[in-house]
């Protein structure tokens, strides 16, 4: 359902490569989580699995499809067939829960009873059957946050992608929102899960999903990782920790054939003592 070929991709503002030669493949009913600090570019690689950044190198194939090579109004088919859980959630505040999990079917033109009625299915299997008809900017953020797994589910996608999907849970909604990424899975689609939630590495190492790490630029195996003497908490820590390299632009060079050009500050003084 999505694969990574050879795949490299640059800092937006140049310097060393964030991500580099990374190879995945993850097949319909399976689940893998990437690992790894902020900044190292998960989000990143997400964009690229989506069509919205090219890889500088290597392919991605996403539902049979190499993406960077696909037309916009391709990317939009492919996309309505992939479930997306962003950061920054992308919710409608002034609408209920009910009605934000159910604008993927309305725009799938799907009659309106079937889409409430799926988006409230979806809703309650994230516990929030209560609140579906609460206006999102009530809710709790953890809440919030499960809404948009919930509208990511609602058109039972072959492939799911969630970005940080726990960040914003307790241990009980984490295991809610793991629980519904599993039982896609289990229904056949492909899922992949970019986070470093404790919770939500705890449930993974219990389930067996695959997991691996970005570290260093590099995607590996934590069991990879594990061998060479550091944990990925150990890894995280580290690179979080890090000094950010500033990335400062050389200055211009100075005009050509410009008659008179003094430079700047003047350090040479006549006999005289004056400048």
């Amino acid at each position: 359902m999505i694969t990574l070929v050879d795949v490299r991709l640059d800092h937006p503002r140049g310097g060393s490569p964030i991500v580099t030669d990374a190879n995945l493949a993850v097949s319909p009913g399976e689940v893998a989580m990437i690992v790894g600090a902020a900044g190292v570019g998960t989000t990143r690689l997400l964009k690229a699995a989506l069509g919205e950044v090219p890889p500088n190198f290597g392919r991605i194939d996403v539902l049979g499809h190499d993406v960077g090579k696909l037309r916009r109004s391709s990317l939009r088919l492919i996309r309505r067939r992939i479930g997306v859980v962003p950061q920054d959630l992308c919710l409608l505040d002034d609408r209920s829960a009910q009605l934000n999990v159910a604008m993927p079917l309305e725009i799938d033109g799907i009659p309106r009873a079937i889409s409430m009625s799926r988006a409230e299915h979806c809703l309650a299997r994230l516990g929030l059957e209560s609140e579906a008809s609460v206006a999102v900017d009530n809710l709790a953020w953890s809440a919030r946050q499960r809404v948009a797994v919930a509208r990511a589910l609602v058109r039972e996608p072959e492939l799911i992608i969630a970005d940080h999907p726990t960040s914003m849970q307790d241990a009980e909604g984490a295991e809610l929102v793991c629980g519904a990424l599993a039982a896609s899975a289990a229904a056949g689609a492909a899922v992949v899960v970019l986070g470093r939630d404790p919770a939500m590495r705890v449930i993974a190492e219990r389930e067996g999903w695959r997991m691996l790490g970005l570290v260093a630029g590099m995607l590996r195996p934590l069991d990879e990782i594990a061998l060479e003497g550091k944990t990925i908490e150990e890894l995280i820590v580290e690179q979080m920790s890090a000094p950010v390299p500033i990335r400062v632009a050389p200055p211009p060079p100075p005009p050509e054939n410009v008659p008179n050009l003094v430079p700047f500050p003047i350090t040479a003084r006549t006999a005289g003592g004056a400048a």
